[in-house]
């Protein structure tokens, strides 16, 4: 159904009780006009009655009275006594048919008396004022009601005319200040509807000093309320959400019906995709983790230990998960703890290896201490013998002890590597020379005269004398008797690319990623027979990395093994020190 508006209900209003006035007053004035106009005629016949009684006492013939009074007060006047009729007004053969006699009355009973009378069946009727003098003569002034119906009816048609008019005039009124209400109310509506739509924009500016003036005011103020607050609430959302995305730890929420409501930039990244409404089964994969969010959706705090694969590598994270107060959802926070994992499981191996290592010389040296003790330093071939093994693991466990220090340096943030512009040709000459004599004791070809002259490089002196002395001694150890080594270097725009290579067994290519791992040995019997404490590739790797270079191992199973070392150029590479990595 159409709603009709402020305007057509403030006239249907004002037409209603306008109409309802009308009415009211027709309906309380028919009344009072009779009863004004019965007494009016009555006072009239009363004195017309009165007048003929001082005409009779004049001695004036009945007629002649009725005739004089009757003209003066356009009445009909009878005059009868003891019921024979004295005197009558003749009357108008229009006005009725019966004779005056017809018309008289039996005398009143009383002194005066005042009536209406029905004359005949189509005559109408009279009001009649009867006087009765003092000798019994009785006195009637009559007249038609006709005249009082048409004044009568005249006062209701004027009365009707006048109610026409005032509702046209009600009318005509109320649609003129309906325009003053019903614009400012239509305005406040538009506004009001603004608000709601979110338009903070909008304002009444109302100049009226009434009540919609008020109104008026009251939205400004509400709307610039409202602009305050979803301001402020704005800026706590991006303080809010500014601290999420700085976070390290990944941070998501879901509503009720366990869709992600929010995240920040770390669940972005592990997510690879947008995680807005969607279920967490959807966007991390991880069994662990959809118990863990029922859990906490029954009201549970949780925590799991969750394993993803992200770029191709198995990151750990640790979740913690809350339910939200009164809402139903779910917060969870995902803490990587990949490097402390690795970290602890680096030192778990470290202690075992180094606790092997350490005691493997220990017990050797022991036993043999002991049964020198036990009477063998008495039998001096025995004696020279065991010496000779003790000496041999005590060098072996300064060579360990050694390398530990070293690594453990190499590790180490408080150790500063200041990087300088270092000679690297120079350096391979210098540490080849140094291990000729272990080269020659096996008979190998060292080749590292293509070296020529080479861009200086950015490192630390006595680290690339330790990473090249590793390396190369690395390769005596495990080329064969009468192998080759070769030592030469590519030049790149910002770097020297150092490759040294060496015939021999080779390196799986299923432990080439692990050799620069601590104590981690391809062929554990042969490492120990030559001396190495398996420590050797990770110092070169901490060393390296410190001076802001990378190395890698390459390896032809059976045929050789090729360790490239590169390092910036002086000039070319910003000098840095850099903080050790794990392994």
């Amino acid at each position: 159904m159409e709603r009709w508006g402020l305007r057509w209900n403030l006239i249907a209003a004002t037409m209603t009780a306008t109409a309802a006035i009308v009415l009211t007053i027709l309906l309380l004035e028919d009344p009072l006009t009779e009863y004004r106009l019965s007494r009016t005629i009555r006072l009239g016949l009363q004195e017309a009655a009165l007048a003929a009684e001082s005409e009779l006492e004049l001695q004036v013939e009945p007629d002649i009275a009725a005739e004089r009074v009757g003209a003066r007060f356009a009445a009909w006047i009878l005059i009868f006594h003891d019921g024979q009729i004295l005197g009558s007004t003749r009357l108008d053969a229009d006005a009725f048919d019966q004779s005056i006699e017809y018309l008289a009355p039996a005398p009143p009973l009383g002194r005066d008396t005042f009536e209406r009378r029905t004359v005949g069946d189509d005559d109408g009727e009279l009001y009649v004022y009867s006087h009765r003098s003092e000798d019994g003569t009785v006195i009637q002034a009559m007249r038609p009601t006709k005249e009082a119906e048409a004044m009568r009816s005249s006062v209701r048609e004027l009365m009707l005319v006048a109610g026409a008019l005032a509702l046209i005039i009600g009318v005509v009124l109320t649609a003129a200040l309906s325009r003053t209400i019903v614009a400012p109310a239509r305005q406040l509506t538009e506004v009001a509807d603004a608000l709601a739509r979110g338009d903070l924009t909008v304002r009444t500016d109302s100049q009226r000093d009434d009540e919609l003036g008020d109104i008026g005011r009251s939205l400004d103020r509400l709307a610039d309320q409202l602009n305050d607050r979803i301001a402020s609430l704005h800026a706590q959302e991006n303080r809010l959400m500014t601290m999420l995305n700085s976070m390290v730890e990944a941070v998501f929420v879901t509503d009720s019906l366990g869709t992600v409501v929010l995240t920040n930039t770390a669940l972005d990244r592990i997510a690879e995709t947008n995680a807005i409404g969607k279920s967490p089964s959807e966007v991390i994969r991880s069994e662990a983790l959809h118990d863990a969010v029922r859990s906490a959706r029954h009201g549970d705090a949780v925590s799991a230990d969750v394993d993803l694969q992200i770029g191709g590598r198995t990151r750990i994270y640790t979740a913690a998960l809350a339910p939200l107060p009164g809402r139903g959802g779910v917060v969870g926070v995902l803490h990587d703890v990949t490097r402390q994992k690795l970290a602890d499981r680096v030192r778990r191996d470290f202690v075992a290896n180094a606790s092997h290592e350490l005691r493997t010389p220990l017990t050797a040296i022991r036993g043999f201490a002991e049964t020198l003790k036990a009477g063998a330093i008495k039998d001096p071939d025995s004696a020279e013998r065991f010496v000779d093994v003790i000496l041999r693991h005590t060098l072996r466990l300064q060579a360990l002890v050694n390398d530990l220090v070293a690594l453990s340096r190499a590790e180490s943030p408080e150790q500063e590597y200041e990087l300088a512009s270092v000679d690297l040709a120079d350096a391979v000459r210098d540490v080849v020379h140094g291990l000729a004599a272990q080269a020659e004791q096996r008979g190998l070809d060292v080749q590292y005269d293509s070296l020529g002259d080479l861009p200086d490089v950015v490192a630390n002196p006595r680290a690339i004398d330790q990473v090249l002395i590793n390396l190369v001694d690395n390769a005596i150890k495990y080329t064969p008797e009468g192998g080759r080594i070769s030592i030469h270097a590519e030049v790149e725009p910002d770097a020297v690319a150092l490759k040294i290579e060496n015939t021999g067994p080779g390196i799986p290519s299923d432990q080439l990623e692990r050799i620069f791992e601590r104590f981690y040995r391809v062929d554990a019997g042969r490492s120990r027979e030559m001396g190495g404490t398996g420590l050797g590739l990770s110092i070169v790797r901490h060393l390296v990395a410190r001076m802001g270079g990378h190395i890698e191992a390459q390896s032809e199973p059976g045929q050789w093994t090729r360790f490239r070392l590169t390092l910036g150029r002086a000039g070319v590479a910003s000098t840095q020190t850099l903080p050790p990595i794990l392994s």
